[in-house]
């Protein structure tokens, strides 16, 4: 499925794409915890969304595919049990005086009983999900 959204942040982008480099402030983002980088340089960690009635803690691997002024690229796979979600996530950024314009796109694909289950509710789950992720990592950098 195809998901996109658009936020502002204050942060410049530099501070936005130096966040890759900087796991203390990764930590500070409110639903991941236990932020870490294995040995293939990857960010891996737990997220755990409120867009979701109950907690559904996911255990994540980012991979920056790409990262430049205007734009970015990155995979992200997230599992919980046999539910695994799997993310193509394209940021794009217009710098203005008062901070920074995010736009993003991501082709997403749900495997498992996530997929059959929440069918009805999942591109918004998922939807909800990414954008909330992107803020809360966008406002730390701030």
């Amino acid at each position: 499925m195809k998901l996109t959204g658009q936020f502002s942040s204050p942060a410049d982008v530099a501070k936005l794409l130096a966040l890759d480099g900087q796991l203390d402030q990764l930590e500070r983002v409110p639903s991941l915890d236990d932020v870490r980088r294995d040995s293939s340089g990857r960010i891996r960690a737990i997220f755990t969304p409120r867009a979701t009635f109950v907690p559904m803690p996911f255990a994540v691997v980012i991979a920056v595919e790409h990262a430049g002024q205007s734009d970015a690229a990155l995979k992200v796979h997230a599992s919980r049990g046999p539910t695994a979600v799997d993310v193509q996530l394209k940021l794009e950024f217009d710098q203005r005086d008062s901070g920074t314009s995010v736009s993003w796109h991501a082709e997403v694909a749900v495997r498992g009983p996530g997929a059959s289950v929440g069918q009805r509710v999942v591109r918004d789950l998922v939807s909800a999900a990414i954008d909330e992720v992107l803020r809360e990592t966008a406002a730390v950098a701030a």
